[in-house]
Protein backbone atom coordinates (compact mmCIF):
# COMPACT_ATOMS: atom_id res chain seq x y z
CA UNK A 1 0.00 0.00 0.00
CA UNK A 2 1.28 3.46 -0.88
CA UNK A 3 2.03 5.57 2.14
CA UNK A 4 0.21 8.88 2.66
CA UNK A 5 2.52 11.77 1.81
CA UNK A 6 2.23 14.61 4.31
CA UNK A 7 3.62 18.12 4.74
CA UNK A 8 3.40 19.63 8.24
CA UNK A 9 3.46 23.34 9.07
CA UNK A 10 3.92 24.74 12.58
CA UNK A 11 6.10 27.56 13.90
CA UNK A 12 6.85 25.79 17.20
CA UNK A 13 9.86 23.60 16.40
CA UNK A 14 9.54 21.34 19.44
CA UNK A 15 5.92 20.55 18.59
CA UNK A 16 6.72 20.15 14.90
CA UNK A 17 9.60 17.76 15.60
CA UNK A 18 7.41 15.80 18.01
CA UNK A 19 4.61 15.31 15.48
CA UNK A 20 7.08 14.33 12.78
CA UNK A 21 8.69 11.79 15.10
CA UNK A 22 5.36 10.23 16.10
CA UNK A 23 3.94 10.05 12.58
CA UNK A 24 7.15 8.65 11.13
CA UNK A 25 6.58 5.54 13.26
CA UNK A 26 3.42 4.76 11.29
CA UNK A 27 3.85 2.57 8.23
CA UNK A 28 0.89 4.36 6.65
CA UNK A 29 2.57 7.77 6.53
CA UNK A 30 5.53 9.43 4.88
CA UNK A 31 6.57 12.96 5.89
CA UNK A 32 7.71 14.67 2.69
CA UNK A 33 8.16 18.19 4.02
CA UNK A 34 7.96 20.50 7.02
CA UNK A 35 7.48 24.26 7.26
CA UNK A 36 7.81 26.77 10.08
CA UNK A 37 5.50 29.32 8.42
CA UNK A 38 2.55 29.48 6.05
CA UNK A 39 4.71 31.26 3.49
CA UNK A 40 7.25 28.43 3.56
CA UNK A 41 4.42 25.90 3.29
CA UNK A 42 3.11 27.54 0.12
CA UNK A 43 6.57 27.40 -1.42
CA UNK A 44 7.11 23.74 -0.51
CA UNK A 45 3.87 22.51 -2.09
CA UNK A 46 4.96 24.01 -5.41
CA UNK A 47 7.77 21.48 -5.71
CA UNK A 48 6.86 18.59 -3.38
CA UNK A 49 4.13 16.08 -4.18
CA UNK A 50 1.85 15.46 -1.21
CA UNK A 51 -1.58 14.06 -0.34
CA UNK A 52 -2.29 16.02 2.82
CA UNK A 53 -1.26 19.20 4.60
CA UNK A 54 -1.34 19.41 8.39
CA UNK A 55 -1.12 23.02 9.51
CA UNK A 56 -1.41 25.13 12.63
CA UNK A 57 -3.50 28.32 12.53
CA UNK A 58 -1.47 30.85 14.51
CA UNK A 59 1.90 31.33 12.87
CA UNK A 60 4.05 34.39 12.33
CA UNK A 61 3.02 36.18 9.16
CA UNK A 62 0.23 34.50 7.21
CA UNK A 63 -2.20 32.39 9.24
CA UNK A 64 -2.93 28.74 8.58
CA UNK A 65 -6.49 29.68 7.63
CA UNK A 66 -5.28 32.11 4.97
CA UNK A 67 -2.88 29.47 3.68
CA UNK A 68 -5.68 26.89 3.58
CA UNK A 69 -7.80 29.22 1.47
CA UNK A 70 -4.98 29.59 -1.06
CA UNK A 71 -4.12 25.90 -1.06
CA UNK A 72 -7.68 24.71 -1.65
CA UNK A 73 -8.05 27.23 -4.46
CA UNK A 74 -4.76 26.56 -6.25
CA UNK A 75 -4.36 22.85 -5.36
CA UNK A 76 -7.92 21.44 -5.16
CA UNK A 77 -6.70 17.83 -4.91
CA UNK A 78 -4.57 18.57 -1.86
CA UNK A 79 -6.38 17.88 1.42
CA UNK A 80 -5.91 20.04 4.54
CA UNK A 81 -6.15 19.12 8.22
CA UNK A 82 -6.01 21.90 10.81
CA UNK A 83 -4.18 20.98 14.04
CA UNK A 84 -4.54 23.88 16.45
CA UNK A 85 -4.68 24.89 20.10
CA UNK A 86 -7.70 27.06 19.20
CA UNK A 87 -11.05 25.33 19.53
CA UNK A 88 -13.43 28.31 19.57
CA UNK A 89 -16.32 28.50 17.10
CA UNK A 90 -14.72 31.38 15.20
CA UNK A 91 -11.53 29.49 14.34
CA UNK A 92 -13.33 26.26 13.46
CA UNK A 93 -15.90 27.95 11.22
CA UNK A 94 -13.31 30.09 9.46
CA UNK A 95 -11.20 26.98 8.82
CA UNK A 96 -14.15 25.12 7.34
CA UNK A 97 -15.05 28.13 5.18
CA UNK A 98 -11.44 28.26 3.98
CA UNK A 99 -11.76 24.67 2.76
CA UNK A 100 -10.19 22.58 5.53
CA UNK A 101 -11.19 18.92 5.47
CA UNK A 102 -10.68 18.36 9.17
CA UNK A 103 -9.99 20.06 12.49
CA UNK A 104 -8.29 18.66 15.59
CA UNK A 105 -7.03 20.24 18.82
CA UNK A 106 -3.32 19.90 19.56
CA UNK A 107 -4.01 17.74 22.60
CA UNK A 108 -5.52 15.00 20.43
CA UNK A 109 -4.04 11.51 20.65
CA UNK A 110 -1.68 10.21 17.98
CA UNK A 111 -4.20 7.43 17.28
CA UNK A 112 -6.94 9.93 16.51
CA UNK A 113 -4.57 12.04 14.41
CA UNK A 114 -3.70 9.02 12.26
CA UNK A 115 -7.39 8.11 12.01
CA UNK A 116 -8.14 11.64 10.81
CA UNK A 117 -5.31 11.50 8.26
CA UNK A 118 -6.55 8.21 6.80
CA UNK A 119 -10.19 9.36 6.75
CA UNK A 120 -9.39 12.62 4.98
CA UNK A 121 -7.07 11.12 2.38
CA UNK A 122 -9.78 8.58 1.58
CA UNK A 123 -12.10 11.45 0.67
CA UNK A 124 -13.85 12.00 3.99
CA UNK A 125 -13.83 14.74 6.59
CA UNK A 126 -12.78 14.52 10.22
CA UNK A 127 -13.49 16.73 13.21
CA UNK A 128 -12.82 16.23 16.89
CA UNK A 129 -15.72 15.17 19.07
CA UNK A 130 -16.21 18.68 20.50
CA UNK A 131 -16.24 20.24 17.02
CA UNK A 132 -18.61 17.58 15.68
CA UNK A 133 -20.99 18.09 18.60
CA UNK A 134 -21.02 21.84 17.99
CA UNK A 135 -21.95 21.44 14.31
CA UNK A 136 -24.49 18.72 15.10
CA UNK A 137 -26.21 20.78 17.79
CA UNK A 138 -26.42 23.81 15.50
CA UNK A 139 -27.77 21.68 12.67
CA UNK A 140 -30.46 20.26 14.96
CA UNK A 141 -31.44 23.73 16.22
CA UNK A 142 -31.65 25.05 12.66
CA UNK A 143 -33.65 22.01 11.48
CA UNK A 144 -36.11 22.25 14.39
CA UNK A 145 -36.62 25.96 13.80
CA UNK A 146 -37.28 25.44 10.09
CA UNK A 147 -39.77 22.68 10.87
CA UNK A 148 -41.46 24.86 13.48
CA UNK A 149 -41.99 27.87 11.20
CA UNK A 150 -43.31 25.64 8.43
CA UNK A 151 -45.73 23.86 10.76
CA UNK A 152 -47.06 27.23 11.90
CA UNK A 153 -47.40 28.27 8.25
CA UNK A 154 -45.12 31.22 8.95
CA UNK A 155 -42.76 30.42 6.08
CA UNK A 156 -42.71 27.86 3.29
CA UNK A 157 -39.66 25.77 2.52
CA UNK A 158 -38.92 27.98 -0.51
CA UNK A 159 -39.25 31.14 1.59
CA UNK A 160 -36.76 29.80 4.15
CA UNK A 161 -34.40 29.02 1.28
CA UNK A 162 -34.68 32.56 -0.09
CA UNK A 163 -34.39 34.06 3.39
CA UNK A 164 -31.05 32.31 3.91
CA UNK A 165 -29.67 33.42 0.55
CA UNK A 166 -30.82 37.01 1.03
CA UNK A 167 -29.36 37.09 4.53
CA UNK A 168 -25.87 36.15 3.30
CA UNK A 169 -25.97 39.06 0.86
CA UNK A 170 -27.07 37.59 -2.47
CA UNK A 171 -28.92 39.96 -4.77
CA UNK A 172 -32.36 39.14 -6.17
CA UNK A 173 -30.76 38.25 -9.51
CA UNK A 174 -28.18 35.96 -7.85
CA UNK A 175 -30.93 34.23 -5.88
CA UNK A 176 -33.02 33.84 -9.02
CA UNK A 177 -30.10 32.35 -10.95
CA UNK A 178 -29.21 29.99 -8.11
CA UNK A 179 -32.77 28.70 -7.67
CA UNK A 180 -33.70 28.80 -11.39
CA UNK A 181 -36.64 31.12 -10.82
CA UNK A 182 -37.46 34.63 -12.05
CA UNK A 183 -36.37 37.81 -10.30
CA UNK A 184 -40.05 38.75 -9.94
CA UNK A 185 -40.71 35.48 -8.10
CA UNK A 186 -37.83 36.20 -5.75
CA UNK A 187 -39.20 39.67 -5.06
CA UNK A 188 -42.65 38.24 -4.35
CA UNK A 189 -41.26 35.67 -1.92
CA UNK A 190 -39.17 38.31 -0.15
CA UNK A 191 -42.20 40.55 0.26
CA UNK A 192 -44.13 37.65 1.79
CA UNK A 193 -41.23 36.89 4.13
CA UNK A 194 -41.01 40.48 5.33
CA UNK A 195 -44.78 40.63 5.90
CA UNK A 196 -45.03 37.27 7.70
CA UNK A 197 -42.08 37.99 10.00
CA UNK A 198 -42.99 41.68 10.40
CA UNK A 199 -39.54 42.81 9.26
CA UNK A 200 -38.96 46.36 8.00
CA UNK A 201 -35.71 46.11 6.02
CA UNK A 202 -32.80 43.93 4.93
CA UNK A 203 -30.84 44.61 8.12
CA UNK A 204 -33.66 43.20 10.25
CA UNK A 205 -33.84 40.20 7.91
CA UNK A 206 -30.13 39.46 8.49
CA UNK A 207 -30.52 39.89 12.26
CA UNK A 208 -33.50 37.52 12.22
CA UNK A 209 -31.53 34.88 10.26
CA UNK A 210 -28.53 35.09 12.59
CA UNK A 211 -30.65 35.08 15.76
CA UNK A 212 -32.46 31.95 14.62
CA UNK A 213 -29.22 30.29 13.47
CA UNK A 214 -30.32 30.08 9.84
CA UNK A 215 -26.92 31.44 8.80
CA UNK A 216 -23.45 31.65 10.36
CA UNK A 217 -21.46 34.85 10.74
Amino acid sequence: MNRIKIIIADDHKIFLDGIVSLLTESDKIEIVGTACSAEMLLEIIKTVEADLIITDISMKGMSGIEATKLITKEHPNLRVLILSMHTSEEFVLNSVKAGADGYLPKDTSIEELIEAIVTITNGGQYYSRDVSEYFFKNYIKRYRYEQNVMEKNELTNREIEILKLAAIGLSNKEIADKLFISIKTVETHKNHIMQKLKLKNSAELVIFAVKNQLIEI
